[in-house]
């Protein structure tokens, strides 16, 4: 059993010894026109796959340009606190708006970009299992390398997503582009409807629950009225029947004990009474304006949600605005103080919603036209002539193993 162990042994290291370079370049030159024809086709084939399957990537850079959703008038100063852009909270909301297929939908009838070039293309894009959200990614101002960096760390007000990151690729370097453009307009126009239309909705609620409120404030003020203009003719009747007690001091203090009670002089409690019901009058009055301020906000906000009903774009919401305020004061008196202020308030809410939303959001940087495919020539010509190189070897030496085999089988 030994003998036959070291013979065999034996075998294997003179068939080690047998082996040399010679006998491996010895194949490869034989079959030199087998592996060039082999190499070239994958080359070609990758070179022609590459062609049909190339795509230009391009890429843009939205910036907001304030803070969303706008902050107007008296509260200018939460612009300082609430920071610029959108805050976390706020951004997963608007993401899984502009996120859904049927909003996409919505948008491109409403543009009529239907027949567009790519349109097709981003409408697989929202059906597939990542969605939109691969192609549009938030900018925060403080990465997580950054915050491990920093000395203190962001609060959620500093670290609002201060922009939006898009790309998107395509066989077509012009509708690469087109597209990263397209997705920034429909993105900021996703977030103007968003806001719009929660915020029209909200203020037209709002507005009957502020007019209720003041007509029975108004109604309570106006039963104090009475209530003093009473008190204040008995007042009047009590001075004139004890004309001495006009002259009693002021300044007596009101005081009441078991056994005894003080009261002010009559001509005093009148003159108090006459101030409290002057208050009551002056609350009536402001009431009253505020009223009349609140019906014609009202008036504005039931037309603005009808125009709400009829389109589903932020910016034709948005631009829709200015008209529906000057059908709403259409025959009103501006010279009123009271109307021209309510028409100001909304002429300027209005502008300001239209110089961020519009103006001041907007690419600064890209979209980009692409020049260069991806992958590159050169690195798909590499990979393919490593991969033929390599294919055409394994050929040829499982080519030589197989006949080598069926000689000794037959043998």
């Amino acid at each position: 059993m030994q003998e036959q162990l070291d013979s065999n042994t034996h075998d294997y290291e003179a068939l080690g010894d047998e082996i040399s370079l010679l006998d491996i370049v010895k194949p490869l030159w034989q079959s030199r026109w087998l592996i060039i024809f082999v190499t070239l086709s994958v080359v070609a084939c990758g070179l022609a796959g590459s062609l049909y399957f190339k795509s230009y990537k391009s890429d843009g850079f939205l910036q907001f340009g304030g803070a969303i959703p706008a902050v107007s008038g008296k509260d200018k100063d939460k612009d300082k606190v609430h920071g610029p852009g959108i805050s976390l909270s706020d951004y997963k909301s608007i993401s899984a708006f502009f996120s859904s297929s049927d909003r996409f939908d919505d948008f491109v009838q409403e543009k009529q970009l239907r027949s567009n070039v790519g349109v097709d293309n981003l409408y697989k894009v929202f059906q597939s299992p990542s969605g939109i959200t691969k192609l549009i990614q938030p900018v925060y101002p403080f990465t997580k390398l950054d915050a491990r960096e920093l000395m203190e760390q962001p609060n959620d007000n500093s670290n609002n997503a201060i922009g939006l990151s898009i790309s998107y690729s395509n066989q077509s370097p012009e509708t690469a582009q087109q597209m990263v453009g397209l997705l920034g307009r429909y993105v900021m126009d996703s977030i103007i409807y968003k806001i719009y239309s929660n915020d029209l909705q909200f203020k037209h609620s709002e507005m009957l629950v502020k007019m209720d409120k003041l007509n029975n404030d108004i109604i309570a003020n106006k039963e104090l009225l009475d209530k003093y203009r009473r008190t204040n003719a008995d007042l009047k009747k009590i001075v004139a029947r004890y004309p001495a007690s006009s002259r009693q001091a002021s300044t007596q203090v009101f005081s009441v004990t078991d056994d005894s009670a003080r009261y002010l002089a009559p001509i005093t409690l009148l003159a108090a009474n006459e101030v409290q019901a002057s208050a009551a009058n002056e609350s009536i009055r402001q009431d009253e304006r505020d009223l009349r301020k609140s019906a014609l906000l009202q008036e504005y906000y039931d037309a603005a949600k009808v125009l709400l009903d009829k389109t589903k774009s932020g910016e034709t919401l948005l631009r829709g605005l200015q008209s529906v305020k000057t059908n709403v004061f259409k025959g009103k008196n501006l010279d009123d103080d009271l109307i021209k202020e309510v028409y100001n308030k909304i002429s300027i809410d209005n502008q300001q919603a239209i110089d961020l939303y519009l103006d001041k959001c907007h690419f600064i940087a890209g979209p980009t036209l692409p020049i260069y495919s991806t992958p590159s020539k050169r690195a798909v010509l590499l990979v393919s002539l490593v991969l033929g190189l390599f294919l055409s070897v394994l050929l040829v030496f499982s080519r030589n193993w197989l006949r080598d085999n069926w000689l000794r089988v037959t043998d």
